[in-house]
């Protein structure tokens, strides 16, 4: 027993010890080199955005928001028969009804779905000038339109997949 409490203390005692060669607070070799970091060159802000781009984004929300309109009035017109057709048997009046709304909102969906690939589109090209030009023009309010255009387009998608089921 004795034996046991001396080990222990001696181990306690070895654990409680500082390292023998603790780490060192002066500055390291890569530390002292001296390398002149060249900052990259600064970006451009935005003089004023182009009138014409400004017209095609403008154009691209009016048109999504249009597409999102005509989904509404279609969805609102076609609920009676798309409830009706929900359990109604494959080929039937009822399904062959609901069918159709399905498709007419599909339709009016495009309007939208189009607007959300033009809108993608622009941001690639606007940019692929950005880096090359080393400006940021047009870029902040592309993607403030697309993100309004994508949720647009995801609430339809939303709302087809719940009906669809």
């Amino acid at each position: 027993m004795k034996c046991l409490i001396i080990t222990s203390v001696c181990i306690l005692a070895a654990a409680c010890t500082a390292p023998a060669n603790p780490p060192s607070l002066l500055p390291r070799a890569i530390e002292k080199r001296a390398e002149t970091v060249t900052p990259p060159p600064p970006v451009e802000a935005p003089k004023s955005l182009d009138p014409a781009l400004s017209a095609k984004i403008s154009a691209l929300l009016v048109e999504a928001r249009a597409g999102e309109a005509d989904f509404g009035k279609t969805l609102a017109s076609g609920r009676m028969a798309l409830a009706s057709g929900r359990n109604a048997p494959s080929g039937s009046e009822a399904w062959i009804a609901a069918e159709v709304v399905l498709s007419a909102l599909q339709i009016a969906r495009q309007r939208s779905a189009s607007a959300l690939s033009e809108i993608d589109t622009l941001a690639i090209n606007q940019g692929e000038m950005a880096s090359r030009d080393n400006t940021v023009g047009g870029l902040l309010e592309i993607q403030t339109a697309q993100t309004a255009i994508e949720s647009i387009v995801a609430r339809q998608t939303a709302s087809l997949d719940a009906l669809s089921r």
